[in-house]
């Protein structure tokens, strides 16, 4: 399937991914039974493949508003983070279920980081190419940047837990910062989608 058939999906997606990190939210933070662990881990790490693969919707959708003219370096750096980020969860089962020689610490920090690289990207080039306005690409920007400082912070931990606790305090921070992003964004691209000229639509329906 063609890339371009995600285009106009992105509203949806976003407000998908809104639901994703709640329940992720909730499994980090409610206290839950031991002898339930397997389940939901595995329902924990399919809300982060949830989460990861709905932003990469809602971040192609953002993109291709104004393509070919985002068809640029930075936005195919952002594109192979998130992608990166989405092979993770799969990498965190096998270490978990088939025991593979990985330190956990890193696919999380590769996961968070991605994550933070392509949001920072494109919220920074979104707002470079008029595609986003006033508050909006600089909450995602700071999102960006808190995620890519926790995907640092698990790579550091690999060596020692020093710095653990910046990242419990910088968790549920960052979180609430994408929650409000993720929203606004859902909102946008739907007023966007809504305004945009007849033939643009129609352009973006047949692609």
């Amino acid at each position: 399937m063609k890339l371009q058939r995600l285009a106009g999906f992105g509203p949806a997606a976003a407000f998908i991914s809104v639901a994703a990190m709640v329940v992720i939210a909730v499994v980090q933070n409610a206290p839950l039974p031991a002898n339930l662990f397997v389940p939901i881990f595995i329902g924990f790490l399919l809300a982060f493949f949830v989460w990861v693969g709905s932003l990469t919707v809602t971040l192609f959708d953002l993109e291709w508003m104004q393509h070919p003219a985002t068809s640029t370096g930075l936005f195919r750096i952002a594109l192979a983070a998130i992608l990166i980020a989405m092979v993770m969860p799969g990498v965190l089962a096998l270490g978990v279920f088939a025991g593979a020689p990985v330190p956990l610490a890193i696919p999380w920090g590769v996961l968070l980081a991605g994550v933070g690289v392509s949001l920072l990207i494109h919220n920074f080039e979104g707002r470079r190419a008029r595609l986003l306005h006033g508050v909006l690409p600089w909450v995602g920007m700071v999102a960006g940047a808190c995620f890519a400082y926790l995907g640092i912070l698990e790579f550091v931990f690999v060596f020692t837990p020093k710095l653990v606790m910046g990242f419990v305090y910088g968790l549920p921070v960052t979180q609430l910062l994408y929650l409000v992003w993720a929203i606004w964004m859902g909102v946008h691209l739907l007023r966007s989608r809504s305004t945009a000229p007849a033939p643009v639509r129609a352009v973006a329906a047949v692609n």
